[in-house]
C-alpha cells in the first residue's frame, strides 16, 4: 500500500491498475526534465506462497527472502519491474539485533537504531535488473566455504540455525565449481562475492548476483544422505545457478522473448561444466540426449512455441520459462553449432558477445551479430531460423553415385505428430553426415538449406547417418531395413539419437511398431548405462500406462524378461567394487523390474529394505532405502502408510519430511489414495509441502482417476494457494489424465476457464491437449501392434 509519494517535490496520488501496475498522478504538470519520484509504502510477507518478499518458519525462528523472478519485484517494493531497466541499486534493512541480513552486495555498515534493532546498509551493486535484487535476513548461520574464482571471492551458506554441517559436501565442493565456470567461459567471476541463501524449498532456486538461492533440498545434505544422485543434483543446479553470474547477470536480456539468451546458454554450460568436475558422472552424453529427447517430444506438437517468442502480456513472460523449449532446446540448439563449427570456435563466439554486453543488456541480434563475426552471415542467419520458427524438422538423406562421384540427397520438412503436412516451413541445417562402408567412415558437414539439397561425399558409402555425434536438432528419417544396418556402425551417442528418434516416428506411424521396439533387445544388453536407460524409454512405446489386461499382465512379464536377469545381478545393495555407471544401474534397473514389473522377488526385498530404512535409516543406505520404499509403497497396505504418514510427521529436516508426504501418492490401493489425498486438502496442510502427494497421484497408472476427481472438487479451494508456475503446472498435469477424445473433452472443458487465473497456463494447458490428441492417436494407431508384440513375448 502506498502511503505516500511525491514527484520533484510535488504530492502526488497513487493510481492503481490491474496487473500490478502502478502509476502517480499530479495536480499539476510537472516541469520538463529529471525529477526524484519518492514512494512511502508498506507490505505484507507472503507466508503461503514462496514469491515476492515471504516468511518461512523453521521451528519457532521465522526467515524472510525474497523470490522476484520474473514480475514479483514490485511485491516488495515500487520499481520499474523489467529487465531493460537495469542498474545499480543501494539497499539497506533494518532487522532485529542478533539476526542476520544479507543481499547481492557486500554488507557496507552495520549500525544499531532503535532498541533492538540494528540498520545493515549494503554497498551499492553492479547494474541489474528488478528480478534479481535479492536480500534474505534472520537468525540464519553463515558457514565460511573458503574462496574460489581468479579473484579468490568469498564464498559463504546463509543457512536456517543449526543446519550448518550439513553443507559439507556443498562446501567442499563450490569453490571448485566456480573455477571450472570461470575457465570454461574465459571471464572472471563478476561479483564481489558468492553467499549461497540456503532457501528452504527447490522452488526458491535463482541466480541472484553476490546472493544465490539454492533450496535446502539441494543443498543441505545430512551425511548418511550423500548418494551419488544428491551430490550430482546439488553439483548441477549449482552449476546452472551460478552460470547465470555470466549468462543472465552479467549480460541480460533486454526484454522477456529473449529468456532463451539466459536459460539456453546456463542449461548448456551446465552439462559441460559438470562434466569437468567429475567425469565420472557422464553429464554430458546424458544432458545432450536426454534434453534433445524432451525438446523434440514438445517441438513436435503444432502449438509448439517458438524458442524466441513475442512478449506482450503476462502469460507470455512466465511461458518463456518453458522448460522443453526455452532450455531443453535452446541447449540443443547450442550443442548443434558447437559441433558444427568446433568447440574452440563456438566458445569464441559466446565469449565475444559476454564481453561486448558486459553489465548490460542484450538481444538475439546482439548474439547473432557475435556469431556473424566469428563464422559468417549464413550461419547466423542459419541460427536466426531455429529461434523465429517452431518445429522440428525431419530429414532424409540417400546416397547416390555415378561418374561424377557421389553425393548425398537431403530432403527436410516440419515433423509435426499429428501427421499434418507443413510444406512452408525448412530451416538452413547445419548437418554432418556420417558416412560408411568397408571399413571407412567418414564425417561430413555442410550448410544445407531449403526442402532439397545435395552434399558431394568423399566416396560411395554403404549407409549414410544424416547427424554424426547424435548432437542435431532434427529427426533423421528411418526404415526398417536401417536399423539393423546402422546400429552396428554408430557411437553411443549417436545410438541415442536413433533411439529417439525411432520412438517419434514409430509414435506417428512413420516406422512400425515392431521394429522400434526391435532395437530395445540389444540397447538392454549393451554395457554402455545410457543405452541401457534408452532402451527403457522405448519399451515405454507399448505405453503400459494404458494398457488393460491381459495385455498389461504380458507386458509386465515381458520386462521382467527384458531387464529381470540385470536388475537380479546388480541386486538391491551396492557391493564395494561398484563404481558410478553401476551405481546408476541399479537405481535405473531395480525399481523399474520390482515396481512396474511386479518381479515377487524383488518387490518382497525392497519392501523389507524400506520398513528397515523407515524405522532406522542407519539401517541401509539411503540410494537403496528410498527407492525401496517407493517401491514398497506402490504395493503397500494400511500398516506401511500409517508408519510413512507418522514418520513424516515425526521428521524434523523438511527435506526429508516432504520427501515422505510424497511417497503417500504412491500407494495404489484405493482406499490409501484416497486417503493420501485428503491430506492435500486438510485445514491448515501448507500446500508447498504436501503437493507431492497430488502430482505422484496424478502421474500414476492406478491413482490418476482419482486424483482427477479430487482435483475436481478442490480446485477452488487449492488454486489461491499455488504460485502461477506452480498453477501452470498442475494445468498441465491435470490434462494429462486424458488419453482419448471423451475424456478430452472433461479435462478440457474444466480446465479452460480456470487456466487464465495462472500466468502462462493457457498456453501449457494447449500444450498439454495437443499431447492428449497424440496419446489418443498413437493408442489407436497400434493397439493391435501392441497385442501382437506382446502375445509372442
Amino acid at each position: 500500500d502506498v502511503v505516500s509519494a511525491t514527484v520533484g517535490g510535488a504530492a502526488a496520488a497513487p493510481v492503481l491498475a490491474e496487473g500490478g501496475f502502478l502509476g502517480l498522478s499530479l495536480e499539476a504538470p510537472a516541469p520538463a526534465g529529471a525529477a526524484v519520484v519518492e514512494v512511502a509504502f508498506t507490505g505484507a510477507l507472503d507466508r503461503a506462497r514462496s514469491r515476492g518478499l515471504y516468511a518461512v518458519a523453521e521451528g519457532d525462528r521465522w526467515y524472510a527472502y525474497t523470490f522476484f523472478e520474473p514480475t514479483d519485484a514490485r511485491r516488495a517494493f515500487p520499481c520499474f519491474d523489467e529487465p531493460a531497466f537495469k542498474i545499480p541499486w543501494r539497499v539497506s534493512l533494518e532487522v532485529r539485533a542478533g539476526e542476520a541480513a544479507l543481499g547481492n552486495a557486500p554488507v557496507a555498515g552495520d549500525a544499531a537504531t532503535a532498541a533492538g534493532w540494528h540498520r545493515v546498509t549494503f554497498e551499492e551493486t553492479k547494474p541489474l535488473p528488478s528480478y534479481l535484487v535479492a536480500f534474505v535476513a534472520g537468525p540464519f548461520d553463515v558457514v565460511e566455504a573458503g574462496r574460489g574464482g581468479r579473484a579468490g571471492v568469498p564464498i559463504r551458506f546463509v543457512v536456517p540455525r543449526g543446519r550448518g554441517g550439513d553443507t559439507r559436501f556443498a562446501a567442499a565442493v563450490t569453490p571448485r565449481l566456480l573455477e571450472a565456470l570461470e575457465q570454461a567461459i574465459g571471464i572472471p567471476y563478476p561479483y564481489e562475492k558468492c553467499d549461497v541463501a540456503v532457501v528452504p524449498r527447490f522452488w526458491g532456486t535463482m541466480e541472484h548476483p553476490g546472493l544465490v538461492a539454492l533450496g535446502q533440498s539441494l543443498t543441505l545434505i545430512p551425511p548418511a544422505e550423500e548418494t551419488r544422485a544428491r551430490r550430482e543434483s546439488y553439483a548441477t543446479i549449482a552449476i546452472h545457478e551460478l552460470a547465470h553470474h555470466w549468462y543472465g547477470d552479467l549480460v541480460t536480456m533486454a526484454w522477456w522473448d529473449d529468456t532463451w539468451l539466459n536459460e539456453a546458454f546456463g542449461t548448456w554450460e551446465d552439462a559441460h561444466v559438470t562434466e569437468a568436475v567429475e567425469p565420472a558422472w557422464r553429464a554430458l552424453a546424458t544432458a545432450r540426449w536426454s534434453r534433445r529427447e524432451r525438446a523434440l517430444g514438445a517441438d513436435v506438437h503444432a502449438s509448439a512455441r517458438r524458442l524466441r517468442e513475442p512478449v506482450v502480456s503476462r502469460h507470455e513472460i512466465e511461458g518463456a520459462f518453458d522448460g522443453a523449449i526455452t532450455y531443453d532446446k535452446g541447449a540443443s540448439v547450442l550443442s548443434m553449432f558447437e559441433g558444427f563449427l568446433g568447440a574452440a570456435r563456438f566458445r569464441a563466439v559466446v565469449k565475444a558477445h559476454l564481453a561486448a554486453r558486459a553489465h548490460a543488456t542484450a538481444t538475439a541480434a546482439d548474439f547473432l551479430a557475435a556469431l556473424q563475426a566469428e563464422a559468417g552471415r549464413p550461419v547466423a542467419d542459419a541460427f536466426r531460423g531455429f529461434l523465429d520458427q517452431p518445429g522440428v524438422p525431419l530429414v532424409q538423406a540417400t546416397v547416390r553415385c555415378g561418374p561424377k562421384g557421389a553425393k548425398a540427397l537431403v530432403r527436410q520438412e516440419r515433423f509435426l505428430a499429428s501427421g499434418a503436412r507443413d510444406q512452408k516451413t525448412a530451416w538452413a541445417l547445419p548437418l554432418c553426415l556420417k558416412i560408411g562402408g568397408a571399413a571407412r567412415a567418414e564425417t561430413v558437414c555442410a550448410l544445407v538449406a531449403g526442402p532439397r539439397a545435395e552434399v558431394a561425399l568423399p566416396f560411395c558409402p554403404d549407409w549414410i547417418w544424416p547427424n554424426a555425434g547424435g548432437t542435431g536438432y532434427h529427426l533423421s528419417a528411418l526404415t526398417p531395413a536401417d536399423l539393423p544396418i546402422l546400429l552396428p556402425h554408430l557411437s553411443s551417442p549417436e545410438k541415442l539419437a536413433l533411439s529417439t528418434d525411432a520412438a517419434l516416428l514409430a509414435r506417428r506411424g512413420d516406422l512400425p511398431l515392431a521394429d522400434a521396439l526391435s532395437l530395445v533387445a540389444p540397447l538392454a544388453r549393451d554395457p554402455d548405462r545410457l543405452l541401457v536407460e534408452a532402451s527403457v524409454g522405448l519399451g515405454a512405446l507399448v505405453a503400459p500406462d494404458r494398457l488393460a489386461e491381459p495385455e498389461l499382465s504380458r507386458w509386465r512379464a515381458w520386462l521382467r524378461r527384458t531387464w529381470g536377469e540385470r536388475a537380479r545381478a546388480l541386486g538391491w545393495l551396492p557391493r564395494p567394487d561398484d563404481d558410478e555407471e553401476a551405481r546408476a544401474l541399479r537405481q535405473l534397473l531395480l525399481p523399474l523390474v520390482a515396481g512396474d514389473g511386479h518381479d515377487a522377488v524383488l518387490a518382497g526385498e525392497a519392501l523389507a529394505l524400506g520398513r528397515r530404512f523407515l524405522v532406522d535409516r542407519r539401517q541401509v543406505p539411503a540410494e537403496v532405502g528410498w527407492p525401496a520404499l517407493e517401491v514398497a509403497a506402490r504395493h503397500g497396505d494400511r500398516v506401511l502408510f500409517d508408519q510413512v504418514q507418522a514418520e513424516a510427521g515425526r521428521v524434523a529436516d523438511r527435506t526429508e519430511r516432504e520427501r515422505l508426504v510424497a511417497l503417500l501418492g504412491r500407494f495404489e490401493a484405493p482406499a490409501l489414495a484416497r486417503a493420501a489425498l485428503v491430506l492435500v486438502a486438510a485445514p491448515g496442510a501448507d500446500l508447498r509441502e504436501v503437493k507431492g502427494i497430488l502430482e505422484a497421484s496424478l502421474a500414476g497408472r492406478a491413482t490418476r482417476d482419482l486424483a482427477w476427481a479430487f482435483l475436481v472438487a478442490t480446485w477452488d479451494e487449492l488454486a489461491p494457494r499455488l504460485r502461477s508456475d506452480e498453477g501452470g503446472w498442475l494445468v498441465a498435469q491435470a490434462a494429462g489424465v486424458a488419453c482419448d477424445p471423451r475424456r478430452k473433452a472433461e479435462v478440457a472443458a474444466f480446465l479452460r476457464p480456470r487456466a487464465g487465473r495462472f500466468d502462462g497456463a493457457p498456453r501449457a494447458l494447449a500444450v498439454a491437449l495437443d499431447e492428449v490428441d497424440a496419446c489418443g492417436a498413437a493408442r489407436a494407431r497400434h493397439a493391435a501392434s501392441v497385442s501382437r508384440f506382446l502375445a509372442h513375448r
